[in-house]
């Protein structure tokens, strides 16, 4: 079974697909998106909705 990975805005109920990087969901960690493939990519800040950072789920 496969987990589709989402960001939810917890005010709004907006939700949208984890950012990819290197053709590869990205994963959260200590806050940031992060490229599981190479570490060139680096940290990405994770997206924002009415003014709060959207919340990672795996569904």
């Amino acid at each position: 079974m496969i987990k589709l990975s989402k960001l939810k805005c917890n005010i709004c109920g907006s939700e949208m697909d984890v950012p990819k990087c290197c053709d590869k969901s990205m994963i959260v960690k200590k806050g940031y998106l992060l490229c599981c493939c190479s570490e060139d990519c680096g940290y990405q800040p994770i997206p924002e909705c009415c003014g709060k950072i959207m919340e990672y789920s795996e569904m």
